[in-house]
């Protein structure tokens, strides 16, 4: 079993991480051609993120048999 951490961002905040200009992140989302999954939720557009990895070097496993 994998899993995967998923954290919500406002859509501003995720297109200033990838360099791009909310502007466009908006006009990508309006369009249907945002590249990553994004629902809105009253007046907020929220983007489902991978959650970065840490650089710690921790691994943790949860397995059940």
């Amino acid at each position: 079993m994998i899993v995967v951490l998923v954290v919500s961002v406002n859509l501003a905040e995720w297109a200033e991480s990838q360099g791009i200009s909310r502007v466009t992140a908006y006009r990508w989302f309006r369009d249907g051609k945002l590249p990553v999954a994004a629902r809105k939720v009253g007046g907020l557009i929220l983007v489902d993120a991978p959650a970065a990895a840490e650089s710690s070097g921790t691994t943790v496993v949860y397995a059940r048999v």
